[in-house]
């Protein structure tokens, strides 16, 4: 069965932040509530969709970044749930080249951290629009104005609250949406409604001139205006949205899924990424665009050794088309591997596909010689993407087998 996603329903979207903050609790809760799984994983019991590794099990906490996806409200969510702890910062780095939103998650309980700060300082680097969730609600003594004035202290006023719980603590029940001035806010919500609801006004029509004109002038703008224009605003970096949730009992989860599949950036925004590279069609010379008619460029962000399924390659459609069993050509080193399966995985599981176009996030099995970073095409003359950036390591280890008839298994591994 073929991906066949148009471009404009494809949402690509990273979890990151610190360690403990709940991304793998949240993506599990955003799989179980767009119906991609039967049952509400958790990372606790060992049953996460997105923790699939047994170290993982073992230690609660990600340690690689994890490819799931889930169908929403007419929408195809590719979530990449990265890993939080400062030891595997490049697992997360990789996973920010190969999205165009970045979902940063704060723990309620413990505030900003620093892969909270670093993660964000980098999705603005590279130019992505950036959400925050602050998770974990439920936790008692939660001070959410306190939280939004260190968010904003850390990010900046663009960071603005998109919906408030009805309570913080272990009797949060739901959360409301502040754009929708006919919404009746509890006495027990922990916010100014009104304030927040003026903030989020400010930083979508900030985006749009037309827009903020009218507010300047009338004092007011209509929901469906405001409605039309977050997506420019996320992309504009003028509205930094904040999502409260608690992924464990299943709160402002399904608002949060809503919300990205309603205005989250698509892939047709890669062409910030894609531009001033050109690729030769006849002998002449053109912009790349993320269509499905453009000649297939896709990038290499995660590479792994599958004990099942062997060496995987995953890749990000740029644009084009990538069919299976169709030759590519590695442009790092000039070699044409041959792809035989494309697989669309969903944590530890896989299923063939036999084609992927832009935004869609596929692997290769047992393509040897890709690496991380890699552009991979189908003619010569495509651009080299440059490569993801990753921190100079502090110190380095190595290993050596214990017996000679030990270094063939070390060099597979």
């Amino acid at each position: 069965m073929a991906v066949k996603h148009l471009v404009e329903n494809v949402r690509d979207i990273a979890l990151v932040g610190h360690r403990a903050a709940g991304k793998s609790s949240l993506a599990d809760a955003l799989l179980f509530d767009a119906h991609a799984v039967d049952r509400l994983g958790s990372v606790d019991d060992g049953t996460s969709v997105a923790d699939a590794d047994d170290e993982e099990h073992k230690h609660h906490f990600s340690i690689d970044t994890h490819v799931l996806h889930a169908d929403h409200d007419g929408k195809h969510l590719n979530i990449l749930d990265a890993p939080g702890s400062p030891d595997f910062i490049g697992a997360a780095l990789e996973a920010l080249s190969a999205v165009e939103t970045a979902v940063v998650v704060v723990s309620a309980v413990n505030g900003v951290e620093m892969v909270t700060r670093k993660m964000f300082q980098e999705a603005t680097a590279l130019g992505l629009s950036r959400a925050l969730v602050i998770n974990k609600l439920d936790a008692e003594g939660v001070d959410l104005p306190g939280l939004v004035e260190q968010i904003q202290a850390a990010f900046g006023k663009s960071c603005v609250l998109f919906n408030m719980p009805d309570r913080t603590g272990p009797g949060m029940r739901e959360v409301h949406c502040l754009l929708d001035p006919r919404q009746i806010f509890p006495p027990s919500a922990p916010v100014d409604a009104n304030a927040a609801r003026s903030a989020l006004i400010e930083a979508v029509v900030e985006a749009d001139e037309a827009l903020l004109d009218k507010y300047l002038t009338e004092g007011k703008v209509s929901l469906a205006e405001l409605e039309a224009d977050i997506t420019r605003a996320m992309d504009a970096g003028t509205l930094i949205p904040i999502f409260c949730a608690s992924a464990k009992k299943d709160r402002g989860v399904r608002e949060l899924l809503d919300a990205l599949a309603r205005y989250g950036l698509s892939p047709a925004f890669a062409r910030k990424r894609l531009e001033g590279f050109q690729i030769g069609q006849n002998g002449s010379m053109h912009q790349i665009q993320p269509t499905e008619q453009e000649e297939f460029v896709g990038q290499v962000f995660k590479v792994v050794n599958d004990k099942f399924v062997g060496h995987l390659s995953f890749v990000r459609v740029l644009a084009g088309k990538l069919q299976h069993n169709h030759n590519v050509v590695n442009l790092r080193n000039g070699q044409t591997p041959r792809v035989g399966h494309l697989l669309e995985a969903q944590g530890k599981t896989t299923s063939q596909v036999h084609e992927a176009g832009p935004g869609d996030i596929v692997a290769v099995a047992k393509v040897e010689g890709l690496e991380i970073g890699d552009t991979i095409a189908y003619t010569h003359h495509a651009p080299k993407l440059p490569l993801p950036h990753f921190p100079t390591p502090m110190f380095g280890l190595a290993i050596e087998p214990k017996t000679r008839g030990d270094e063939q298994k070390i060099s597979a591994g």
